[in-house]
């Protein structure tokens, strides 16, 4: 035992005392608020160059309705309200305007491709065609398009002026059709009008015979902190797992392992090396947990993480830790190139990943036949079944016993496969490692 927390201790110290881990320490906080800032501050760069597009009105009577409303929206709508307003008085232009143009369509003439080719040469950047189908005419000349409301572009991913149109035109078309009716068209929106849905939880009775009130959802704790302690546990993982075998890969090469042997058994020194991994991702994430305990107390949401989160989440770090970093530790010992670890690390980021591909799944049903097959799928327990926990309704009491029992037999398991494939790895040399000798090797007596 000494001898294990010798070799723990120093695999700790050598990592936590460098500059790499330093500066690691940091790489993610600010990475996070880097990218906050990047997009808070690009927010505000969007392109104002003037929108130039061709209306096809084949109705005859909406290009009156759309040049009076991109009227109302350049004079009004793309402006930043009072409070951006510059010291000048001159208001601030958030959105660029709308310059439309009315394009006469000839008989038997296929004005699409007039128009794009204007498109192609940059005179325009797209055009709208509206079919007379729109206001229930029957269709036109050739030049009808197929649809009743078509939009051509060569830069699909503006969408503004798109949805734009969309909405005033089904406004005109609404209004139209309420008034051939007899109907009132403001009083038919009145009483279209939608009624949103509220999502609340379930009334609790207490002990006392009263009535709690249940409490309105809220997408911080439904969405955010499963999504968020997903991420941390496997930012944490590939953090210092891959980092365990390239440490016992380079030592290996460099016959480094061949004198600690000397002194220590195999086992000890994997296991050694296994338990200063944990440290540090330990102490990494007692950083990191309490930066975001601070933060959710200081903006008011610290109610929505009950303190039962930061204790499943330590106890699904640590059973991953072990499980990942005796895996990739016996990956390491088993090379004797940095090509053959390639070639065995796949399969276990496949494993790492699987939480990563399914958790919109777990989100959708956390207690569906998806979430529990996965929960005791060995590797992926500790990431699937933290994010159960932290969704509701929760998995069932006896799964509270059940996973932790399941992650603790992975464990056990894959650090005694892994003793095995270090004791006779650490050693070899020259011999290029199979799926098939790994299994024979732990196997062996």
């Amino acid at each position: 035992m000494n001898k294990i927390y010798a070799i723990a201790r120093a695999e700790y110290l050598q990592a936590v005392l460098s500059k790499a881990f330093l500066v690691g320490l940091f790489v993610m906080p600010i990475l996070l608020g880097g990218s906050l800032i990047f997009q808070k501050v690009m927010g505000d760069r969007v392109d104002l160059t003037p929108r130039q597009f061709a209306v096809v009105d084949q109705t005859g009577e909406l290009w009156p309705v759309l040049e009076n409303a991109v009227k109302m929206r350049n004079e009004m709508g793309i402006w930043g309200p009072a409070e951006e307003e510059t010291t000048a008085g001159e208001r601030k232009q958030l959105r660029p305007r709308f310059e439309l143009e009315r394009f006469e369509s000839t008989p038997g003439a296929r004005v699409d491709a007039a128009l794009s080719k204007r498109v192609e040469s940059g005179d325009l950047n797209g055009f709208l065609l509206l079919g007379a189908s729109l206001l229930g005419e029957s269709p036109g000349d050739a030049g009808e398009p197929e649809t009743p409301l078509a939009y051509h572009t060569n830069e699909p991913t503006f969408t503004e002026f798109a949805n734009w149109a969309e909405k005033v035109v089904n406004a005109e078309v609404r209004h139209r059709r309420f008034a051939s009716q007899g109907m009132d068209a403001e009083l038919a929106m009145k009483l279209a009008r939608k009624v949103p849905v509220t999502t609340f939880g379930l009334t609790e009775t207490q002990a006392d015979g009263s009535i709690a009130d249940a409490e309105e959802e809220n997408d911080i704790r439904t969405f955010v902190i499963p999504v968020a302690a997903l991420m941390m546990l496997f930012m944490l993982i590939i953090s210092t797992a891959p980092q365990l075998m390239n440490q016992v890969l380079e030592e290996k090469m460099q016959r480094i392992s061949e004198v600690l042997v000397s002194s220590v058994t195999p086992f000890q020194l994997m296991l050694g090396k296994l338990v200063g991994s944990v440290a540090v991702s330990t102490t990494l994430a007692l950083v990191y947990v309490s930066g975001v305990l601070w933060s959710t107390h200081h903006f008011g949401v610290g109610h929505y993480v009950p303190g039962t989160t930061y204790l499943w989440f330590f106890l699904m770090l640590i059973f991953a830790l072990l499980m990942y970093g005796s895996l990739f530790g016996a990956l390491g010992s088993a090379c004797s190139e940095i090509r053959d670890a390639q070639s065995l690390m796949a399969p276990a980021m496949i494993m790492l990943m699987i939480p990563l591909f399914s958790f919109s799944a777990i989100l959708e049903s956390p207690n569906g036949n998806v979430a529990m097959a996965l929960t005791y799928f060995p590797t992926a327990t500790p990431m699937i079944f933290l994010m159960r926990v932290l969704t509701q309704p929760g998995p069932a009491p006896w799964e509270l016993f059940a996973a932790p029992a399941m992650c603790l037999v992975t464990t056990l398991v894959l650090l005694w496969g892994s003793a095995k494939i270090f004791r006779i790895g650490v050693l070899s040399q020259g011999q290029a490692p199979t799926f098939g000798k790994l299994a024979r090797w732990v196997i062996s007596k």
